[in-house]
């Protein structure tokens, strides 16, 4: 099994570290092969960032997915989901998406935290987007940018995210907690450690479920929403994606 991890952030030890996690959840079963965007914001922090972010996803999903059987977002705000779904051959599992899923099948209240409180918002509308608000009792933010810059886990931010933690579960009635954000990767099994609930990290989340759905094979859609469309013209786009809009399959 050959997974494709990318991660649309430009930050080389952000992948290192989701890669490390994804490894550790999958062991021998997987071969994983990760890349970092190339172009784009360091760390997507907003609506925009993400915006500008999604061309070099779609870049480097479209040139390297025929050596995989499953593509895993490492974004906490699964860039590109559902347009890659659309766009690609092989499955195509999103950070988030897999997190909450898992979290599901864990407890009934989900608590999410994640870094800043300007990205709330945006958490907000994507948890709503896969009809899971009234399943999330809280989103809260930890303000740490320093976990930003740190390439191994950080005692301080494992701190900061007990307490806030700890508020979802004694305050929010949380039965499970989602970690999102690509940089917390890591600090789950010390955090579930403190609070006494099941703490859910994104990568190892969404890589098991990658296995699942791959092994599943499942069929590229030929007709449906998530089909691809077929025999378009682009002007000016990378040629790896050209040639699938080009095909007439």
């Amino acid at each position: 099994m050959n997974i494709l991890l990318i991660n649309p952030n430009t930050t080389e030890h952000v992948t290192q570290r989701l890669l490390m996690q994804a490894k550790l959840a999958v062991g021998e079963q997987a071969i994983i092969h990760a890349f970092t965007a190339q172009t784009g914001p360091a760390i997507i922090s907003s609506r925009s960032e993400n915006a500008i972010a999604l061309a070099e996803m779609l870049r480097l999903a479209a040139t390297h997915q025929h050596e995989h059987d499953v593509l895993v977002l490492g974004v906490s705000i699964d860039t590109g989901l559902m347009a890659l779904r659309e766009m690609l051959d092989i499955p195509v599992v999103g950070m988030a998406e897999a997190a909450l899923v898992t979290a599901s099948m864990l407890g009934g209240k989900i608590g999410c935290l994640t870094l800043g409180a300007s990205m709330v918002p945006v958490y907000e509308e994507l948890t709503a987007s896969y009809c899971f608000t009234q399943r999330v009792s809280k989103w809260r933010a930890i303000e740490m940018p320093s976990a930003f810059s740190v390439t191994d886990a950080d005692p301080l931010v494992a701190q900061a995210l007990i307490q806030a933690s700890e508020q979802l579960v004694q305050q929010d009635g949380s039965d499970v907690i989602v970690l999102c954000g690509a940089v917390l990767a890591g600090y789950a099994r010390q955090v579930s450690a403190a609070v006494g609930v099941p703490v859910i990290d994104p990568m190892q989340a969404a890589v098991l479920q990658a296995l699942s759905v791959a092994r599943m094979h499942p069929s590229k859609q030929q007709s449906g929403s998530f089909a691809r469309p077929k025999g378009r013209i682009l002007n000016g786009v990378d040629a790896n994606i050209t040639r699938l809009y080009q095909s007439p399959k």
